[in-house]
């Protein structure tokens, strides 16, 4: 088996776990109208007819694109890589207009009367001052995580207070960064403007945080950790930094931050699943999978959002 068939195969393999879990190799065929062990060979570096894998980019809404090159197509919208609380109402809308086309007007009307309603409403709201405690995240180099983390609820600790030493103040150097959900394609229009503050003690001692308010108010025990290899590009690039939040557990096709035992540097990785005490990590630059044994996985959270430098 050749390396494209090979990066193929791995696709298949993770579109399946994605849209049916580590176990659904026999739903997946049958909703396919194809036996399992065609589905089988598929995985093992098997080429399918091109129409069977439309038929799998019809059945799942990935891109098709995607699916033949490890691309996305330009301006395409990838429904799993969307977050996941937003996948089943896309499927269901791509369904809806393929069904019935004529509403593809009324529909693309609506969105923008919501768009634009949501904006005249927050012209119309009085501007609020500014909060007046700073809201800091704090940023990790990737040899920082620990073994373990407390639970996520309300008065329990950060993981990391570094941004509420009372012998920190900020210094002059600020950067600029974005924030956006991770994605294979980065939109201008998704990434949110934020500032990277450094923080300085007596001692000289520095830490980096992401002033965001915004994220500190939903996810209060929230740190990030800078990534120090690029097996996640395009959608993470080496310096990036992962957010994360103790209580928001993986998901099956999203990446995740990883704690493993004697390595302590950050691990990134799609989360593919664990099954039979087995861990399965894939990494988008080569698509390949990563299999960890489940105890030596100490945690796993869902990356929340990518941290970036500005241009």
């Amino acid at each position: 088996m050749n390396g494209p068939e090979k990066a193929l195969a791995q696709r298949i393999k993770e579109l399946r776990r994605r849209h049916f879990g580590p176990r659904g190799k026999d739903l997946f065929a049958q909703r396919l109208g194809l036996p399992a062990d065609e589905i089988a060979r598929y995985e093992r570096g098997g080429v399918p007819p091109g129409e069977v894998m439309v038929r799998m980019c019809e059945l799942t809404g990935e891109d098709l694109q995607w699916l033949l090159t490890g691309v996305a197509a330009r301006g395409t919208v990838v429904i799993s890589g969307t977050r996941g609380r937003h996948q089943d109402l896309l499927a269901r809308l791509a369904q809806l207009l393929d069904r019935r086309p004529e509403l593809a007007t009324p529909v693309g009307a609506f969105i923008d009367l919501l768009a634009h309603g949501e904006q005249a409403r927050a012209e119309r709201q009085p501007r609020l001052p500014e909060p007046p405690l700073v809201e800091l995240i704090p940023i990790l180099e990737p040899d920082e995580l620990p073994l373990t983390l407390p639970e996520a609820s309300p008065g329990q600790p950060q993981p990391f207070d570094l941004a509420r030493l009372g012998d920190m103040k900020p210094t002059p150097e600020h950067e600029n960064a974005s924030v956006t959900e991770p994605a294979m394609v980065y939109e201008a229009a998704a990434s949110q403007p934020a500032l990277i503050v450094t923080l300085e003690g007596a001692n000289r001692q520095a830490h980096r945080c992401i002033h965001s308010a915004h994220i500190a108010q939903f996810f209060p025990q929230a740190f990030a950790v800078r990534l120090a290899d690029d097996r996640m590009k395009p959608m993470f690039l080496t310096g990036d930094a992962a957010l994360v939040s103790p209580g928001v557990g993986p998901k099956i096709g999203q990446p995740v931050l990883c704690r493993v035992r004697e390595q302590p540097t950050a691990r990134c990785r799609i989360w593919l699943g664990d099954e039979d005490n087995v861990v399965h990590l894939g990494r988008v630059e080569d698509g390949e999978t990563e299999h960890l044994p489940s105890a030596d996985v100490l945690w796993s959270l869902e990356v929340l959002f990518r941290i970036a430098r500005a241009a």
